[in-house]
């Protein structure tokens, strides 16, 4: 049954990172339908966990199975009928979380190591396609959005978009390289799945997906990856001569993209966009850093705009914007925690908030124990990646959802030995238990009975 849960999952992940292909070139006319192309795969898993007895019931699942059906009541008694937008809403807040804690139990570090090499194998035609993108006019057939809208994609700068890869929209490249950042780190600190050519491939393409993708977010969620591999190094080993490898094939790395000119013609557009943000010149680091502040004070002021009962579960997205006033926008509020406070209310929504807060610490208690007890830099490494993702991603894009869950579950899977299906470390044994040790019982005290022979 696991071995099926594992096919399944690398389904999921395969769906996520061709979604966007298939709402975009291949099937437009469904690229409505497609939004949820992934939900029959999650059922199934589902499905199979409660028969193989390893659906999880921790505490975060009884809280996400109570403010669930505390959301759908809230909405209902605060007027809000629209039953479709109520699960869409449901789907996007509570359904896929389940399988988080499904793959920490079904995945161990030598599934996550293969499903991260096939990421970095997926980086080399996502940057390919990505530079394509970048080179061909705005309104070429690669360019375009979903359901073949020709004007689909974000302006990036110089009279070019922000490539988005196979992925609908830029938020795809945004949350996929930072999680191939992540394995490639953890590759070259010694995992060693991938040949060595195969690895300088996937470096290179990460590195030049980063200013091709005229994304500040790419860049600095990258960046911060490189970060926790740079603060994880003391702990993984601390031999000059075991950091010899990270160190060389990096200088390949570097020494190849400069020879593309590719390369630098990002790199100049890049700066472009960095040095316009916000239509002022040398804004930009003030533009990223009042974004990420807002992030976490705008909150106060919804908490007080938002009606007792919120608007209504699924109205702050896109399809229930669609689907209660026929236009697709930000009905409600564009950044996350907004959104949730005026869909679910103050209550609710500040307690759905607490329990993103909640999870994310959670996994970013497991990953720094997991580097400093067992010198495992791989959990710290996709915690970085997707973090963000996890506590302030917006959610009810499905690629943004489908990384949050992606992310959190390959991490509790990477806390896993190759050999283990189970995130609890086993029972320790007698000797190391707190409190005094188990006295033996009184017939194990008594000499071993005497066979005696009797005479007839």
């Amino acid at each position: 049954m696991k071995s099926s849960i594992k096919i399944l999952l690398w389904v999921y992940l395969g769906l996520l990172l061709l979604e966007g292909a298939l709402r975009k070139w291949v099937l437009p006319a469904l690229s409505d339908e497609l939004l949820v192309v992934r939900d029959p795969v999650v059922l199934v898993i589902y499905g199979l966990a409660l028969a193989a007895g390893i659906f999880p019931f921790n505490r975060f699942i009884v809280a996400i199975a109570a403010l669930a059906v505390l959301s759908t009541a809230g909405s209902l008694l605060g007027g809000h009928r629209n039953l479709l937008v109520i699960a869409y809403g449901l789907r996007i807040n509570y359904g896929h979380l389940p399988l988080i804690w499904i793959m920490g139990r079904v995945l161990d570090r030598r599934d996550v190591e293969r499903l991260g090499a096939f990421l970095l194998v997926m980086a080399i035609p996502m940057t390919l396609i990505m530079v394509k993108q970048f080179d061909a006019p705005m309104n070429a057939w690669i360019n375009r959005g979903v359901g073949n809208d020709e004007v689909g994609q974000l302006f990036g700068a110089d009279g070019r978009i922000r490539p988005p890869g196979l992925f609908a929209f830029i938020t795809g490249p945004q949350l996929f390289f930072p999680l191939c950042a992540a394995f490639f780190f953890d590759e070259i600190s010694g995992a060693k799945r991938l040949p060595w050519y195969l690895l300088i491939a996937a470096g290179l393409a990460i590195a030049l997906a980063l200013p091709v993708s005229i994304s500040r977010t790419v860049m600095l969620g990258s960046g911060l990856v490189a970060l926790a591999f740079v603060l994880a190094l003391p702990f993984i080993s601390t031999r000059f001569s075991a950091l010899a490898r990270p160190l060389v094939l990096l200088v390949v790395v570097a020494a190849g993209l400069s020879q593309l000119a590719v390369f630098r013609e990002g790199i100049s557009v890049f700066m472009l966009r960095w040095d316009t943000a916000e239509d002022v010149p040398g804004t930009a680091w003030t533009s990223v850093m009042n974004r990420t502040v807002n992030g976490f004070t705008n909150p106060y002021y919804f908490m007080q705009a938002a009606p007792l009962l919120g608007h209504g579960i699924g109205t702050g997205s896109n399809v229930g914007a669609r689907l209660t006033s026929g236009e697709v926008g930000f009905l409600l509020a564009e950044e996350e925690w907004g959104k949730v406070l005026l869909e679910l209310g103050p209550v609710l929504g500040a307690a759905f908030i607490v329990l993103r807060l909640v999870l994310t610490g959670w996994l970013g208690l497991l990953a720094w124990r997991a580097l400093r007890e067992k010198r495992n830099a791989l959990p710290l490494l996709i915690f970085a990646a997707t973090a963000m993702t996890v506590l302030q991603g917006q959610w009810a894009p499905p690629t943004v959802l489908g990384f949050a869950v992606i992310g959190a579950g390959l991490l509790l899977g990477a806390l896993n030995p190759s050999a283990g299906n189970a995130i609890e470390s086993p029972e320790p044994p007698p000797s190391r238990r707190r409190g005094f040790h188990r006295l033996p019982g009184p017939a194990e005290r008594r000499p071993p009975a005497v066979l005696r022979e009797v005479s007839s």
